[in-house]
């Protein structure tokens, strides 16, 4: 039978991958099929984007629009952070986390086995495996019980986490120590291993500093233990290489609370670092006053209204490169961001509502949060080839089930990486088209010129990035 891992670096950027920082991604790289134009979904951050990868679909389809947000079919009136209690609550109170089916769910339905090996955040643990709520596929997280009688044929250390620090090191750690007490017939069809780190470290002590660089090279070496497990046992599964989303230098932080909530009570502001979503509260009407008074931010960047529900002149709105679904803010506000030249790894800056100065953040819709790292080796892919074409997190869940010899369902947003398919026989068309999309609101003081970016694909939809000019 196919096996499938899907093992993910939080944080990872393309340009990380190298021969010096990381040898061992990079031979994978050298021996597998890069895309070097990968997307992740808006906003930038893990667990949106987590549920973009196990569902095929974009945020506004799956329901998981931030790190932090208002779930109106739980609370209409609080923001709700997206860790495994809460979701274990949402789920008892609404019967659903997700919107749509994931990875796992489709896997049971075909009788096939799932296994999340997971060293970041409860939330994006059990965004991966919704169904561990079932006790239906197995999670190891170090928030998530699992009953030693149910799963007695697993390792004791799956139980004993060790204590978390910065650089995560003892966590990362622990998940190849777990990996290395497996039975071979443990390893599910599908597994996915998921690292902490480079992310936190990026987060705690900045970009491209002696703390980070030991923190990747620290993962580089376990993906390298990871390969060695794997031949050591006979194992010749697919392997996908993943991140969630790119990452930016803070150049300030702003406290939206302070700027926005004293003048605006009926609002609800959930922060998400690069960006925040903006909810009216209960009998609260939509004002524009709000909108302009963003708009004169200098730290406000793209600004997008969640649902056609909203129509402003000047604004764009979510459907213009995504699916608006039940759960989509009134808007989502991008911090502003710019472009960086000249210094190693670190290709942007950006405002942000939390952390310091310096430091490294993500989830606005800046280029270099965008692009984010795939990377697909096997005895089933190319090797030693990439590709400019515009790849998604989307993409990721059609291609493993294309792999698997599953069918797609019909709502996935995603589509088959068949150019990395070493089995395809059609001809690829290597052209796709680059679209922008500007509007302009004229402010008392001048204008405010919006514009998105989008790549074309076969009719798929790739948001690029969007800026603005004031």
């Amino acid at each position: 039978m196919k096996k499938i891992l899907i093992v993910g670096l939080d944080g990872l950027q393309m340009n990380q991958i190298n021969h010096l920082q990381t040898p061992n991604l990079n031979k994978f790289k050298n021996n597998g099929f890069s895309f070097e134009n990968h997307h992740s979904t808006f906003p930038t951050v893990t667990r949106s984007n987590a549920a973009s990868i196990v569902t095929g679909v974009n945020p506004g389809t799956h329901g998981i629009v931030g790190n932090t947000m208002v779930f109106r079919d739980y609370d209409s009136e609080i923001i709700l952070p997206v860790f495994y209690s809460e979701m274990l609550d949402l789920y008892n109170r609404t019967g659903e986390i997700l919107l749509v089916p994931s990875l796992s769910e489709i896997l049971s339905d075909n009788g096939l086995s799932f296994m999340v090996l997971n060293s970041g955040s409860s939330g994006n643990a059990i965004i991966q495996n919704t169904a561990i709520i079932k006790n239906k596929q197995t999670t190891l997280h170090r928030d998530i019980n699992l009953d030693k009688n149910e799963y007695s044929n697993l390792p004791d250390s799956i139980h004993e986490w060790p204590e978390q620090n910065i650089p995560d090191y003892n966590s990362t750690n622990h998940i190849i120590n777990i990996l290395s007490d497996l039975e071979e017939d443990n390893l599910s069809d599908v597994s996915i291993i998921w690292f902490d780190e480079p992310d936190k470290s990026q987060h705690n002590f900045g970009l491209n500093v002696e703390e980070s660089n030991k923190a990747l090279k620290h993962v580089d070496n376990l993906f390298g233990k990871i390969i060695e497990f794997l031949d050591q046992n006979s194992l010749d599964p697919t392997i996908m290489l993943v991140s969630d989303h790119g990452y930016s230098r803070i150049t300030e932080v702003v406290d939206i609370q302070k700027e926005l909530q004293a003048n605006f009570p009926g609002y609800l502001f959930a922060e998400n670092g690069g960006s925040f979503l903006v909810y009216t509260k209960k009998d609260q009407i939509f004002d524009p006053i709000l909108i302009h008074e963003i708009i004169s931010k200098p730290w406000a960047g793209p600004i997008i209204a969640g649902s056609n529900k909203i129509s402003i002149n000047g604004i764009h709105n979510y459907d213009l490169f995504a699916q608006s679904g039940k759960r989509n803010p009134d808007l989502f506000v991008s911090m502003n961001w710019e472009k960086l030249h000249n210094l190693k790894n670190i290709e942007g800056q950006v405002y942000s509502t939390s952390l310091k100065k310096g430091l490294g953040n993500h989830g606005s819709v800046s280029p270099q949060e965008i692009h984010n790292s795939l990377v697909i080796g096997g005895k089933e892919i190319k090797v030693n080839q990439g590709t400019f074409l515009p790849s998604s997190n989307i993409d990721i869940l059609p291609t493993i089930l294309t792999l698997l010899d599953i069918g797609i369902p019909k709502h996935l947003e995603g589509r088959v990486l068949f150019e990395c398919l070493d089995n395809n026989s059609s001809n690829i068309n290597d052209e796709f088209d680059k679209l922008n999309f500007p509007l302009t609101t004229r402010l008392h003081n001048g204008e405010y010129i919006q514009n998105i970016h989008l790549s074309i694909y076969k009719n798929f939809k790739y948001l690029d990035f969007a800026s603005v000019e004031k």
